[in-house]
């Protein structure tokens, strides 16, 4: 069975069964780095970020370059490099070891100039589903306020998060409920690249009309489609953007 039907009926399931939703752990029970925004080190690069190069006492290999919509550099020297899911340190020991082939020792340092492609997805039974740019740290709060908050068939006592992205999904359950009403600072988790946070429904009889969101939400994420390559390259453009 193909892995995007996989996940699409995982999250019907989830969706249409409430007493399953106890069985998936729940966000304060996994460990506190789960909870927090990612170091500066742990950023993964992606399509669109951008990022300063510099070669100590080689001046033209310094530059600064914007990653390609396929997930890589042009280099002189190197050609082509995949950066695409590597932290900053991981780019830099990749193109020491390639320089090494050319010059002895060489210095390299890279650093982070401008994230166009820290990107979490928010659907399910909000107002506006969207994907959202992580400018800086966004609780699950915040992202559900960015998304028009939430509606009349959301059950909020059960929010699912799936991080990992398809290739190698957790997923948690996040209480909003007891955020709100218990002041439970546990369930306050800050988000993280390629996050997909789902809120749902709250009965079954809205099943099928949240298979189709999911379905339409999650099938060019797993394929790979211009849709999504748009959207990690930078379409949205560090806004929310409604997917209908």
């Amino acid at each position: 069975m193909p892995r995007t039907l996989l996940l699409l009926l995982l999250l019907l399931g989830l969706s249409a069964c409430g007493p399953r939703l106890g069985h998936l752990e729940n966000i304060a029970d996994a460990d506190i780095s789960i909870r927090q925004v990612p170091t500066p080190e742990q950023f993964q690069i992606g399509p669109g970020d951008r990022i300063s190069i510099a070669v100590w006492r080689h001046d033209d290999l310094s530059m600064d370059v914007t990653v390609a919509p396929d997930g890589t550099i042009s280099f002189p020297l190197i050609g082509t490099v995949p950066v695409d899911g590597k932290t900053y340190t991981e780019i830099r020991d990749l193109l020491t070891t390639s320089i090494s082939q050319y010059y002895t020792d060489p210095q390299v340092a890279v650093n982070i100039l401008e994230l166009q492609n820290q990107k979490v997805f928010i659907f399910g039974e909000v107002a506006q589903p969207s994907v959202l740019q992580l400018s800086n740290e966004m609780t699950i709060l915040e992202a559900l306020t960015r998304a028009g908050g939430i509606n009349q068939y959301s059950r909020t006592s059960n929010v699912l998060l799936v991080r990992g992205g398809v290739d190698d999904p957790h997923l948690y359950t996040v209480d909003v409920d007891a955020i709100f009403a218990k002041g439970q600072m546990d369930q306050l988790v800050s988000l993280q690249r390629g996050d997909i946070v789902v809120v749902p429904t709250r009965t079954i009889t809205n099943a099928s009309r949240f298979f189709r969101e999911v379905s339409g939400v999650l099938a060019p994420f797993v394929a790979g489609s211009a849709v999504y390559r748009n959207v990690v390259s930078g379409g949205a453009q560090g806004t929310s953007s409604a997917l209908e």
